[in-house]
């Protein structure tokens, strides 16, 4: 409105709009047949534990043997599912709800945006995913003619992020005292050097918006990639879990029936 562009502005949100969430769409594809996979899986092992190993049980009270350690671990887990199921789902809703309560917190908020961005696996992407909001939303405003300050200050809003938000909040501050965007953005620990270098060259170049919307262009690539290639790491992980606890549950049950066979003889 204040340029005069507003069917240009509007049409660059529509698009920055789309594109993300065509690159959420494509992350929630790839994280499908994973999280699917670990709901059967889950759900399985709960009717092998509250159905199946208690017709065992019965068998080895009967027998009044010593049983070995794994099998004791085993009878007691199913046990402890088959008649406190309720409890560990009221615990487990609680614990839920508890956690998201005091997320909506100031400090819950920051603590869980610090834990989002240091995690081993998923802080990587999710650094490469605030880069990518952070291009593509400045270099949209920038081009669509929107001063640097005012366009930082909705960047500021749509990041998602406590601890980006304070960096943004510096470059603001440096920038209204003279210094440029890649001078702030230097001094934190979040910002890839490569973004701080790119940056600099836009600056120093006039093309800041173009450079902008090259880093968003390489960090929705390299999430989308890393999104994909952790999903395909996740699948035999998951595989390789699932056989071990189905496996050491196995080994529980046939345990106690090769002892007592070589009692018998």
């Amino acid at each position: 409105e204040a340029s005069g562009s507003l069917d240009v502005v509007l049409e660059r949100l529509a698009d920055f709009s789309e594109s993300q969430e065509a690159l959420k769409g494509r992350i929630r594809a790839a994280m499908a047949y994973p999280v699917i996979m670990l709901i059967i899986g889950i759900l399985a092992l709960m009717l092998l534990v509250t159905f199946v190993v208690p017709k065992f049980v019965d068998v080895f009270n009967q027998m009044d043997a010593s049983l070995p350690l794994p099998t004791l671990l085993v009878m007691k887990a199913s046990e402890i599912i088959k008649f406190y199921w309720w409890v560990i789902m009221l615990v487990v809703i609680a614990v839920s709800y508890a956690v998201k309560q005091f997320i909506r917190t100031a400090r819950g908020r920051r603590i869980w945006d610090k834990v989002k961005f240091n995690s081993p696996v998923m802080g990587p992407i999710n650094i490469k995913l605030a880069m990518a909001r952070f291009g593509r939303t400045l270099g949209s405003l920038s081009q669509s003619g929107v001063p640097l300050l005012s366009a930082l200050q909705i960047v500021r809003n749509i990041v998602n992020n406590s601890l980006f938000a304070d960096v943004i909040d510096n470059a603001m501050e440096e920038i209204q005292a003279g210094k440029s965007l890649a001078v702030p953005l230097s001094r934190s620990k979040w910002i890839p050097p490569v973004v701080i270098q790119m940056i600099g060259v836009g600056e120093h170049s006039g093309e800041l918006e173009k450079m902008l919307n090259k880093i968003a262009d390489i960090y929705e690539r390299e999430v989308e990639s890393q999104a994909n290639m952790l999903t395909s790491m996740l699948e035999p992980i998951m595989i390789l879990i699932m056989a071990g606890t189905v496996g050491f549950i196995a080994f529980s049950i046939v345990l106690p029936i090769t002892q007592m066979s070589r009692i018998i003889r």
